[in-house]
């Protein structure tokens, strides 16, 4: 099965000069813990995501005005991909190579397509029980080290 057939289409978005609150806005309403940051409307060319952990660490441990900070400035830049056409399965390993639970799906031209979960792995592909339950683990599985992609998010400042 391919990601194309169980990810969320058009998933909404941010720009890097949106606020911090104005991303948690979006993951309140959408029920989401990740918000794709696009450099604008016209291309929704990905440049980062910003999740839950971005906001929490970055901005709310650090006591700063979530009106204040721009998503810029605590999104992670180094966002693991994939493409509608990639296979479940390898979106699967991509989860448990970098212990992430959701992964953006972009277009040749690294424009923002959708946006796939572990959940929306299981709920519409019907993987293998065993896969499923190693995947959940290696992404659960505590680390000494970030996950690659929180290893780059910027602090803000």
């Amino acid at each position: 099965m391919k990601v194309k057939n169980v990810m969320t289409k058009d998933p909404k978005h941010c720009v890097p000069s949106d606020s911090a609150q104005q991303a948690a806005a979006i993951m309140r309403d959408e029920h989401a813990g990740i918000v794709p940051v696009v450099d604008g409307e016209e291309h929704r060319t990905l440049v980062g995501v910003v999740t839950d952990r971005d906001l929490c660490m970055n901005v709310v441990a650090e006591g700063l005005d979530p009106r204040a900070v721009a998503v810029e400035q605590c999104m992670t830049m180094k966002v693991v991909t994939c493409t509608p056409n990639d296979s479940v399965d390898r979106v699967t390993e991509l989860m448990r190579e970098n212990q992430i639970r959701r992964v953006p799906v972009v277009g040749e031209q690294h424009e923002l397509q959708g946006i796939v979960a572990l959940a929306d792995v299981v709920e519409r592909a019907s993987p293998k029980a065993t896969q499923t339950l190693e995947t959940l683990k290696k992404v659960s599985a505590p680390t000494e080290q970030a996950s690659k992609p929180r290893a780059q998010s910027r602090q803000a400042s």
